[in-house]
C-alpha cells in the first residue's frame, strides 16, 4: 500500500497573490492543475512562502467542496511551520471515484494582515477503489486484526486481537457502526472501549453486545490508534488518533448446520482473497459511492462463509440442482400468480429443472428478478424478422441481452434459439445457465456462493463483481421456497484450508 505523505499541495502560493498584485480570471477564481489517482485518506499540506495570520486558518476560510459545491467535512489546522496549513479528510476518507475541490477564499491573511486577491482552488479526484485504513507515515499503524467471532451472537462480547508496527507501545479506541440494507447506510458510531486502552495480551474484548435482528446483521468497526500518552497527530468528531483500521463482522441470533454438507478446498481464505482483489473483479455500491472496488476487508466479510452460517445466510450455500420432487408445479404457480407471463408457468420450470438439474425455485426466483415479475419488454415478447419471418420471441433470464441495447441483442438470441413462446425461453433459458454455471462440466457453480466467487478458480469467470451479489440474493429465494410445501434442502458450505 502506498504511504500517504503529508504532501505539499504545489499551488504557489506567493506574496504576489495578495492585495495589490494579482487580477482575478473570468470566473474570479485562481485555478491551479488538477490531481487525480488520490487516496482516500489524502492529507493535504498548503505551503506559503510567508508567515500566516494563524486566525484566519480555519474552515471558514479553507473548505473542500463536492463537485456541486456542498461543504465536506475536514480538519483544518496550521502546519509544522508559520507557513503552512494542513487539511485532513474525515475519518474513513473521501469516497472512492469522486471529485472534490480544495478551496482557500479571500479571508485567508498574512502575518501582516493582507488577503488573497483572489480565491484559490484545487480540483481533485479520488481513486476508485475504497481503503482499509489510514497509513500516515512514521506513525503507529494496525498491521493485523482477527476477531473471535465470526459470526457472534448476542450473547457475545467481540473479541479482537490486535498487532501494531508499533508494537506494545500503542493504544486503541474501538467504535462500531450498524449497517441497514434498506437504506443503504451506516448508523451512528458507538464506541465499545472505554476510552484508549492497551490490547493486553494482544487482546481487547468489547464492552457491549450486539443486536442480531431476524436475519443477521452486519458492523462495521473503526479502530483507532496511537502513541501513548500523547495527542494524536490527527482529530475527528470521536477523538485525536494517529491512524485508524476498518473491518467488518456479523452478528447472528444463532448458528444453523441443519441440512449442511462442509467441502474441504485446497485454497486458503487469504489466497482466494489476494485473487479477488485485483482492479476490476470485486467492486461494492455499498454506502456513499457507485460502483467502485472494494477494500480487502470489504470483501473479506462476504468471501468468508463463517460470516452466514446462520438460518439465513447459509441459502448462500444452498445447492441450486434438482435435488426430488418434493417442489410441485402447482407450488411454482401459487409463486407466479400474477408475475405477468410467467404466469401459470409451472409445469415448464418443472420441466427444465428436470431436464437440466437445475433447482426450479432458483429458476424461478432468477426469471422474476431478470424479468421484473414477467412484465419486462423481453418477457412479454418483441417481434422479430428472421429467416423464419416475423415471430415474437421470449427471452425470461435476460441471456445476451448485451447492456447496450439489451432488448435487441436479448430478441435476437431468442430467436435464434426459436424461443418463440415463454415455455421454450424457460426450458432454454435453463439449459443456457445449467451449462455456463450451476453444472459447467469444469468448475461447478451449484450455489449461489460459487457463482459469485467461483472457488475453483478464484478472480475469473464469475457470475457477478459485486460482493454482496450472492446475499443479495438469498431473501428472494428464502421466501419463494417458503412458499413450497414440503422442499428438500440440501447446503454445500466450503471450507478452505487453514
Amino acid at each position: 500500500m502506498k504511504i500517504v505523505k503529508n504532501t505539499v499541495v504545489a499551488l504557489a502560493i506567493t506574496s504576489t497573490m495578495f492585495a495589490g498584485s494579482v487580477f482575478a480570471s473570468d470566473s474570479g477564481i485562481k485555478e491551479f492543475e488538477p490531481r487525480t489517482s488520490i487516496s482516500t485518506d489524502k492529507k493535504w499540506t498548503i505551503q506559503f512562502n510567508f508567515s500566516l495570520n494563524k486566525e484566519t486558518i480555519n474552515s471558514d476560510n479553507i473548505i473542500v467542496t463536492d463537485i456541486k459545491g456542498n461543504k465536506i467535512k475536514a480538519y483544518i489546522a496550521p502546519g509544522e511551520n508559520d507557513k503552512s496549513v494542513v487539511v485532513t479528510p474525515k475519518t474513513e476518507g473521501y469516497v472512492p471515484a469522486q471529485a472534490y475541490y480544495l478551496n482557500l477564499s479571500t479571508g485567508v491573511q498574512s502575518a501582516g494582515g493582507k488577503k488573497l486577491v483572489q480565491p484559490v482552488r484545487m480540483k481533485f479526484t479520488i481513486a476508485d477503489r475504497y481503503l482499509d485504513t489510514s497509513n500516515y507515515e512514521n506513525l503507529p499503524k494496525i498491521t493485523d486484526l482477527k476477531m473471535q467471532y465470526e459470526p457472534m451472537l448476542p450473547n457475545q462480547k467481540q473479541i479482537f486481537y490486535i498487532n501494531s508496527s508499533a508494537g506494545s507501545q500503542t493504544q486503541y479506541r474501538i467504535y462500531v457502526s450498524k449497517y441497514t440494507y434498506k437504506t443503504d447506510s451506516y448508523g451512528a458510531y458507538e464506541e465499545i472501549t472505554n476510552g484508549y486502552t492497551y490490547a493486553n495480551d494482544g487482546k481487547i474484548t468489547s464492552n457491549k453486545f450486539f443486536d442480531a435482528g431476524e436475519n443477521g446483521e452486519k458492523y462495521k468497526v473503526l479502530i483507532y490508534v496511537k502513541r501513548p500518552n500523547v495527542k494524536g497527530a490527527q482529530l475527528d468528531d470521536n477523538t485525536d488518533f494517529d491512524n485508524y483500521y476498518i473491518d467488518y463482522f456479523r452478528c447472528v441470533k444463532s448458528i444453523s448446520d441443519k441440512g449442511v454438507t462442509k467441502v474441504n478446498y485446497d485454497k486458503g481464505l487469504q489466497e482466494v482473497l489476494n485473487s479477488q482483489i485485483k482492479p476490476g473483479v470485486s467492486v461494492t455500491d455499498e454506502g456513499p459511492s457507485s460502483w467502485v472496488g472494494a477494500s480487502n476487508n470489504q470483501i473479506k466479510y462476504y468471501l468468508n462463509p463463517n460470516n452466514f452460517m446462520d438460518e439465513s445466510g447459509k441459502y448462500m450455500f444452498l445447492k441450486l440442482n434438482y435435488i426430488d420432487d418434493s417442489i410441485t408445479e402447482q407450488d411454482l404457480n401459487n409463486i407466479l400468480k400474477g408475475r405477468g407471463t410467467l404466469e401459470n408457468t409451472g409445469k415448464a420450470f418443472i420441466q427444465a429443472g428436470k431436464d437440466n438439474n437445475v433447482n426450479p425455485v432458483y429458476l424461478v426466483a432468477h426469471a422474476i428478478h431478470e424479468t421484473a415479475s414477467g412484465t419486462s419488454k423481453l418477457a412479454s415478447g418483441i417481434e422479430v424478422d428472421g429467416a423464419e419471418g416475423k415471430k415474437k420471441v421470449y427471452n425470461m433470464f435476460g441471456i445476451k441481452a448485451i447492456d447496450s441495447d439489451p432488448e435487441k441483442y436479448g430478441s435476437e438470441y431468442a430467436y435464434s434459439q426459436k424461443w418463440f413462446t415463454p415455455e421454450a425461453a424457460i426450458i432454454g433459458g435453463a439449459k443456457f445457465i445449467a451449462e455456463k454455471y450451476v453444472n459447467n462440466p469444469k468448475e461447478k457453480r451449484d450455489t449461489l456462493y460459487k457463482m459469485k466467487w467461483n472457488p475453483f478458480a478464484p478472480g475469473s469467470y464469475q457470475y457477478a463483481t459485486d460482493i454482496g451479489w450472492a446475499y443479495k440474493q438469498v431473501q428472494n429465494i428464502k421466501t419463494l421456497l417458503a412458499q413450497c410445501k414440503n422442499p428438500t434442502l440440501v447446503f454445500e458450505v466450503p471450507v478452505y484450508k487453514k
